[in-house]
């Protein structure tokens, strides 16, 4: 690089104009004024165009008026079957008789207990009956962490926990 210093630009007479304009206010007009143009272009009807089979005439086929049709009757069906036997189908429905239960008690939850490896002297930490050991202070918690190789999530709370409406 050099140590020359170099010149400054000049402003011109565009810039400046350029600079006074708020496009905010350009943008919130000119947006809503090109959407109403765009869909006056687009449902504008089409502009008729000259067919190449103007010229030519449709004629209707050669039918007979309506009333002149034969009154033929509808044709019957072919085969007529008449069932004369009572045919049974077999439903299966579960009878409950009165000397069984009708509802069966669902299994009994075990009671959570922490592996040995993972229980701790009351002292030093706490679970309060969840997965998550509550230490007292910061240093125990980050010791823990480290030797155990887990992560440490420090929850932080503050407030005056003799008084309930404190808290």
């Amino acid at each position: 690089m050099s140590s020359v210093p170099k010149p400054a630009p000049v402003p011109t007479a565009r810039a400046g104009f350029l600079k006074i304009i708020d496009w905010r206010t350009v943008a919130a007009i000119g947006l809503p004024l090109w959407a109403f143009l765009t869909g006056v272009v687009v449902t504008r009807p089409a502009a008729p165009t000259v067919s190449l089979f103007a010229s030519l005439e449709l004629v209707p086929p050669d039918l007979p008026p309506p009333g002149s049709l034969p009154d033929e009757p509808i044709p019957m069906p072919r085969e007529i079957v008449i069932r004369t036997q009572i045919v049974a189908v077999p439903i299966a429905v579960p009878v409950v008789t009165p000397g069984e239960p009708v509802v069966v008690a669902a299994p009994a939850v075990p009671d959570f207990k922490l592996p040995a490896s993972e229980l701790m002297p009351a002292e030093r930490c706490q679970t309060f009956n969840t997965k998550v050991k509550f230490h007292a202070g910061m240093p125990e918690a980050a010791e823990e962490a480290k030797t155990s190789k887990k992560l440490l999530l420090v929850l932080h709370i503050s407030g005056h926990f003799d008084d309930p409406g404190f808290t």
